[in-house]
């Protein structure tokens, strides 16, 4: 039986990782401002380090020797959970540091988890959930589906289907699932966006990739949605080589131009129907415009770092965000 005892009553959870998540650290001291005290954050690396329990029998949540009465959660952010690529093993299976199937495995094991919080918390209201993954390919589909211009896209594992299909188009390509980093103990590795060039190779197949025409832009679009508006920023990336595929190669020394943008109203409807289907309470959009002002989806992320379109357009969206938590903890 779980017991109430010495309780100070939570309103408000937000799921985040314990750093590199500055954005979540800024809507919290918005929601500080605000008055607002009555706030659990719950770090990924929570569920591993700090004591925690889900009596499932009993519908009972205890957390650093807390009892959390889930009827009395108003508004739940899920923001992020842990790093993948630091996962670490090694406190738990000292022989096994090195097996990826055994890490795999526990990363699946810390997702059921979560799976298993919007249920216990199905009363309250969700600001996006972790059971909203990121699926590019299919959120390609649904943006043609209701309008939306989307580069030639081909997934394949065929340096031959790649030749018949695509036309011989300027092609790049980027991965199909979430871009992460990789690192050793000297140094970072990134995913960007890279354009195709075949070699003399005789060898036809390779691991199966997502190949997109590559669109000669004017610049491209970084667009945060949030209480049912949208906030953008057009980005010059095109005028640096270094950031002409992917303005996240940055040139730190020569930064890219960054301003507000406002979308066309019927651009913001098809988007807005897309994001209805999703069912997304907020989410970041990556666009282009290229040079006949045609405007193409790229991609949808509902956990999408907002925070480098906040600042240069002073937007404060980490506001913004708070006080959507706040209006959902009023609402009956």
């Amino acid at each position: 039986m779980c017991f109430l005892i010495n309780l100070n009553l939570m309103s408000i959870i937000i799921f985040s990782k314990d750093n590199g998540e500055t954005t979540t650290d800024k809507v919290m001291d918005w929601l500080f401002t605000s008055g607002k005290k009555d706030i659990l954050r719950i770090n990924g690396k929570d569920l591993i380090s700090s004591d925690f329990s889900l009596e499932i029998n009993s519908n009972c949540f205890e957390f650093k020797s807390q009892i959390i009465d889930h009827t009395k959660i108003k508004t739940i952010w899920f923001r992020r959970t842990y790093d993948e690529n630091v996962f670490d093993i090694l406190p738990f299976f000292k022989n096994y540091e090195s097996d990826k199937n055994l890490e795999l495995h526990l990363m699946g094991e810390l997702g059921g988890i979560y799976r298993y919080f919007e249920y216990f918390f199905s009363k309250s209201h969700w600001i996006n959930k972790y059971s909203q993954r990121l699926d590019k390919l299919n959120n390609i589909c649904i943006a043609k589906k209701h309008g939306l211009k989307i580069p030639f896209t081909l997934v394949t594992n065929s340096k031959e289907s790649i030749q018949k299909k695509s036309g011989f188009k300027k092609l790049v390509t980027k991965a199909i699932g979430e871009a992460t980093t990789y690192s050793d103990d000297k140094e970072i590795f990134a995913l960007f966006t890279s354009k195709i060039k075949f070699s003399n190779t005789d060898k036809n197949y390779f691991f199966p990739s997502k190949v997109q025409e590559e669109i000669e832009k004017k610049f491209e679009l970084r667009i945060f949605y949030c209480d049912e508006k949208f906030y953008s920023m057009a980005i010059f990336s095109q005028n640096d080589k270094q950031t002409q595929l992917d303005f996240r190669n940055y040139n730190h020394q020569k930064p890219n131009r960054f301003v507000p943008y406002k979308l066309p109203v019927n651009i913001e409807k098809k988007l807005r129907k897309m994001i209805i289907e999703l069912e997304l309470a907020t989410c970041s959009i990556d666009m282009i415009v290229d040079k006949d002002w045609e405007y193409y989806f790229l991609e949808i992320n509902p956990v999408g770092q907002f925070g480098m379109v906040s600042s240069p357009c002073n937007y404060f969206l980490e506001k913004k965000l708070a006080k959507l938590l706040l209006k959902n903890c009023h609402e009956k």
